[in-house]
């Protein structure tokens, strides 16, 4: 996100520039502005924001002043006061800084992780100066960030979308599972009690055996059969008269009568 040279030498290079004959408004603090620009050229941003407010309140009304500041800022990653050092100095309406402030805003809102912010400065400092290389090359970078950022959320979204589907998946099976282990300390085998279930006729379907009858109960006679009963009472009959053998029984259940033997 800096120019070919480097980020630093934009702001050295403007820095130096308060050096060359400057407005009458631009000569008040012009000593601390100097002592500003040396110390920040050795590196040691904190003493020159220093120097430089010092000649702010000399001169507040400098749009260079702000634009140094705001540089020295910038090194020393406070990035929102170098933002606010930056909006300041383009909105002095001083056309020797617009581009190179829109520019430093720019990157500095990059720093911050504001792309769109950062794209829209970009885009201003090419409008003062389409010439302006590095301008154009940050913005290319801008917006391939911004696209890798969209891609990166799709990914997510789509990972967190079949996480939540085989999580439930899995609280399906792991369900499944307590139940069987339920059934088998029960003493139920789940495998074994549905093979019985689908071996097992449905109700009313098939008949009940001959020999098995409700508890309690006497087996019923078939269609043309006597009970022990009714046999006994023929045998003691047939042994007391002998005529009696065609009498006819009493019905049994509704059956129809018939003749015995």
């Amino acid at each position: 996100m800096t120019r070919r040279n480097g980020w630093n030498a934009l702001a050295c290079g403007l820095a130096v520039g308060l050096l060359l004959p400057a407005p009458a408004w631009a000569q008040a603090g012009r000593g601390q502005v100097n002592e500003g620009n040396r110390l920040y050229e050795e590196g040691r941003f904190d003493e020159a924001h220093e120097r430089y407010l010092e000649a702010l309140r000399a001169n507040p009304e400098s749009p260079l002043i702000r634009f140094n500041d705001g540089n020295a800022l910038y090194q020393s990653q406070d990035f929102q006061q170098a933002m606010a050092a930056y909006q300041q100095a383009i909105e002095s309406g001083d056309p020797r800084l617009a581009s190179a402030a829109w520019y430093n805003l720019g990157d500095a809102l990059y720093r911050g992780q504001q792309l769109d912010a950062s794209l829209e400065a970009f885009k201003q400092a090419l409008r003062l100066n389409p010439a302006d290389q590095d301008a154009k090359h940050n913005l290319e970078r801008v917006l391939e960030q911004m696209q890798e950022q969209e891609q990166q959320q799709e990914q997510e979204q789509e990972q967190g979308e079949s996480g939540e589907e085989g999580e439930q998946e899995q609280q399906q099976q792991e369900q499944q599972q307590e139940q069987e282990q339920e059934q088998e300390e029960q003493g139920e085998d789940p495998q074994q009690e549905q093979q019985e279930q689908e071996q097992q006729p449905e109700q009313g379907e098939g008949e009940q055996p001959e020999d098995q009858t409700e508890a309690g109960q006497e087996p019923q006679p078939q269609p043309g059969e006597m009970t022990q009963e009714q046999a006994e009472r023929l045998l003691d009959a047939i042994q007391e008269d002998p005529g009696d053998v065609n009498r006819r029984p009493a019905p049994a259940r509704g059956r129809k009568p018939r003749k015995v033997w």
